[in-house]
């Protein structure tokens, strides 16, 4: 007969979750053991396999959610017909700059520790961030239409402007006079200023 879950086991399990992600973003994934999850759980290794097989799970869940967290709030801004494409690239960059600070460990390990997971659950949580990568080329391509032809330069050039962003976590807090909307703006003004000028032929061909 199966085992009976508690009442509480969603809770208990997301408490998990979240002192895992703290751990791994403070001591590095490889750094961090099932008896330091535990501990800081204040529970058992025996307890703690209850809720998670390993602990290559417990970060492939992590990583996991949190793309789909991504993708799945990027994607109605970049499918607002009542926006034009700089006021879609702006919103997305303002929603990615708020929750990669909102989320900051867990955009931590989405930027540093993919890599331990094995190969197949690497590659799903990497197609679920390429999904939220993708969503704006249709946004860069109509601010520079060249761009619609060149398949081959969507993806760098989406990258370009995200690496913008990726990054901003080590020092970027979104309070006081710099918000997530004055900086989405002054990324985007700047790229776009630059971007919209920039020949793709006579760089790369067509």
């Amino acid at each position: 007969m199966a085992r009976t879950q508690a009442l509480d086991y969603p809770e208990k399990r997301l408490r998990i979750l979240d002192i895992a992600t703290e751990l791994f973003a403070k001591q590095g994934f490889h750094a961090t053991s099932i008896t330091d999850i535990a501990q800081a759980c204040e529970t058992s290794k025996s307890r703690l396999y209850h809720y998670f097989d390993s602990k290559e799970q417990l970060l492939y869940e992590i990583l996991r959610d949190h793309a789909l967290v991504l993708r799945d709030s990027l994607s109605p801004i970049v499918s607002d017909t009542g926006l034009d494409a700089p006021q879609k690239l702006e919103k997305y960059a303002a929603h990615l700059l708020f929750t990669n600070i909102t989320f900051r460990a867990k955009h931590k390990l989405i930027l540093g520790e993919l890599g331990a997971l094995p190969l197949e659950k690497r590659q799903e949580v990497s197609s679920l961030l390429r999904q939220s990568i993708e969503t704006i080329y249709d946004i860069l391509s109509e601010i520079n239409p060249k761009l619609a032809h060149n398949s081959s330069m969507k993806f760098p050039t989406a990258m370009m402007f995200i690496g913008m962003i990726n990054w901003t976590h080590t020092w970027f807090s979104g309070e006081g006079a710099l918000s997530t909307d004055v900086f989405a703006k002054l990324l985007c003004d700047t790229f776009i200023g630059g971007f919209s000028n920039v020949d793709l032929d006579k760089h790369f061909g067509a």
